[in-house]
């Protein structure tokens, strides 16, 4: 362990001792005709420290329900419908091996403890050891610097603590010289890494490129004037600061022409985790979302807006962004005035409600619950009418869920028409279905392209003819209804392509017909409409969970499944396509000495390349999304 201490009041030890003070420079915390709201903004209290959400900005757009309004430039086409591919990008965590930010306090944590619901991303040891169970013990301030090593609950924290770089996958980190600068007064000990050189306000630290590295603050604030260590940030090598994100992230998406950044959020923005929708409504919600000063980026309020645009200008791809699930109209307009002046006009700007919400299991079934319980609220007599009398529990239940999602996607698309106005062209609207139960006669596609409740209780026109694009998951996952085999990899990558393909025992009136016959059933329902057909998540959604499991995902096969999944794609008229994997790892797990399956309790799958500088022959999923992208002349 290095440990420097910034204060005479720190602890002493074998490690130099020194008083460093930097000037305080704690930021203040940043922060027309629609369709009647499903969530109507709350009352507010008159707050003057808090942002105000936009006014009225007067007038409107109305956007065709054919489509796209008007030919954008040459250089900007909203042509959802045209093949292209993209990326989704990986979820920010101590372990990530995506060389995301240059400032690596933007995702930091604990190995094996996630963050995404708290506040912060500290945890603390006392006298009894450490405690990771709750963090949201240390007092912070509005970013999430601790202020005090006094606790709320009265008790003194030895040291108040995060990690980066804790993946133990081999070659995930780059060794060399990280700088750590801070504002503040205050003690910091380091674990895995040498103190080289230090200097009012900095420190710069010697890491060998592999195991976590742990920075403890050991005391702040010890003159108790308020002036805490705050605004730590911790430099990759060479990184430059006035740079948000690492040139070799960038570099990795530039070939990309769409990045959809779901994993940037929280499941609570996602998925309205209850006890947390008030921070997407109203003026206070805006107020606490994420902004560029805060501390960490991984945590409740995610990665912010800003950071998003800023990432897909620098990618030179347009944005799928999704909008939290409970944001209401004030968090909305605020949100589309900022992307507006943040997003260059020469990209385009895909918007999603949520994820997932066709999806049963968690997290998604929190996002369900609140969207039918939403639903229920705007049509009470829909459940037990005669419009749903033929109907399934679980037919019905989707029949409010999806009816909801296209209404407030709906809701949502007029608020961006009203705030973009002639900018609107370049805004595509999506609703997000799903490929699984696809050939179904109640499937979820066709219930949130019809709007059933929409048009009965509301003469409302379908939502599908009034967005953009409807958006599946071609994706390959062994499931109870595919049952690709067992006895070895190479056997189950064979089934693997059959149901790519639709071949062998996946033909198109089997029981489990394969991804051709789905895909080919979205991009008929979405030509009904007129709309484009595109993919979120698509690839793979295999997990590492078993030997065997582990096996196929390391597998060079895994190139051909890949082409696969494109050439049906293409083959059956969908458009722009998001991989939905980035740059992630896993071990194999230590239990793995058979091929029996055994479920993960981690995150547990492998991503198009598993670590930043992994080369392209060794990443097979990775090589096979260049190579298509080279054989339709998006990159040379």
């Amino acid at each position: 362990m290095s440990v420097l201490t910034l204060s005479a009041c720190g602890s002493g030890g074998s490690e130099s001792t020194e008083k460093l003070t930097a000037p305080d420079q704690s930021e203040p915390l940043t922060t027309g005709s629609l369709p009647a709201p499903s969530n109507p903004t709350p009352s507010q209290p008159d707050d003057s420290t808090q942002d105000e959400p936009a006014g009225d900005t007067g007038g409107t757009y109305e956007l065709p329900k054919d489509g796209i309004s008007g030919p954008l430039t040459e250089d900007v086409t909203a042509q959802a419908a045209t093949y292209r591919l993209g990326v989704q990008l990986a979820s920010v965590s101590s372990d990530m091996t995506a060389w995301m930010f240059n400032d690596l306090m933007k995702s930091a944590g604990m190995r094996g403890q996630s963050v995404s619901y708290a506040s912060h991303g500290w945890f603390y040891n006392t006298g009894s050891g450490m405690v990771t169970d709750r963090s949201d013990n240390i007092q912070t301030d509005a970013h999430g610097w601790p202020t005090s090593m006094t606790l709320k609950d009265g008790t003194i924290a030895e040291s108040i603590l995060t990690t980066v770089m804790s993946s133990t996958i081999q070659g995930a980190y780059e060794s060399g010289a990280y700088t750590l600068t801070f504002d503040g007064q205050g003690a910091f000990a380091f674990e895995n890494a040498d103190i080289l050189e230090q200097q009012e306000g900095q420190i710069v630290l010697q890491y060998a490129g592999a195991g976590p590295l742990t920075i403890s603050i050991t005391q702040t604030d010890p003159d108790g004037n308020g002036n805490y260590l705050k605004n730590i940030q911790l430099q990759r090598p060479d990184a430059s600061s006035a740079e948000t994100f690492s040139a070799d992230y960038v570099d990795y998406l530039t070939s990309s022409r769409v990045v959809r950044t779901t994993s940037l959020y929280s499941d609570a923005a996602l998925y309205a985790k209850p006890g947390t929708e008030n921070l997407f409504q109203g003026a206070s919600g805006w107020s606490q979302r994420s902004t560029m000063q805060t501390a960490h980026w991984g945590t409740v309020s995610g990665v912010p807006y800003e950071a998003m645009t800023e990432l897909a200008d620098k990618a030179i791809a347009d944005l799928w962004l999704n909008i939290p699930l409970a944001a209401d109209d004030a968090y909305v307009t605020a949100m589309a005035e900022l992307l507006l002046t943040s997003l260059k006009t020469n990209r385009v700007l895909y918007i999603e409600l949520g994820s997932e919400l066709a999806k049963r299991t968690y997290p998604q079934s929190m996002g369900r619950d609140y969207a039918l319980s939403r639903a229920i609220q705007r049509w009470p007599d829909a459940m037990q009418s005669e419009l749903l009398a033929e109907h399934s529990l679980l037919a019905k239940e989707n029949v409010l869920i999806s009816n909801w999602q296209a209404a407030r996607t709906l809701e949502i698309q007029a608020i961006f028409d009203s705030v973009w106005q002639a900018e609107a062209d370049r805004v595509v609207t999506v609703l997000a279905g799903t490929l699984n139960n696809t050939m179904k006669t109640h499937n979820y596609n066709a219930l949130l392209l019809d709007g059933m409740l929409l048009r009965e209780y509301e003469g409302a026109d379908a939502p599908g003819m009034q967005v953009d694009a409807l958006a599946v998951d071609p994706v390959v996952v062994n499931n109870a209804a595919n049952q690709f085999s067992v006895d070895s990899a190479d056997a189950m990558l064979t089934d693997a392509i059959n149901y790519v393909d639709g071949t062998g025992q996946y033909y198109e009136q089997a029981h489990a017909p394969g991804l051709r016959y789905a895909v080919r059933s979205a991009a008929d329902l979405s030509e009904e409409y007129g709309i484009a057909l595109t993919a979120y998540s698509g690839g793979h959604a295999l997990n590492a969970s078993s030997y065997l499991n582990y096996q196929v995902l390391k597998s060079s096969q895994m190139y051909d499944v890949y082409q696969s999944v494109f050439a049906v794609w293409q083959e059956e008229g969908g458009g722009v396509f998001v991989a939905g994997q980035g740059i992630a790892a896993t071990e194999q797990p230590e239990y793995c000495n058979s091929t029996t399956y055994s479920p993960g309790n981690r995150i547990s799958t492998i991503g198009l390349k598993e670590t930043q500088h992994q080369d392209e022959s060794d990443a097979h999923m990775l090589r096979a999304l260049k190579d298509e992208m080279r054989a339709i002349g998006q990159i040379k």
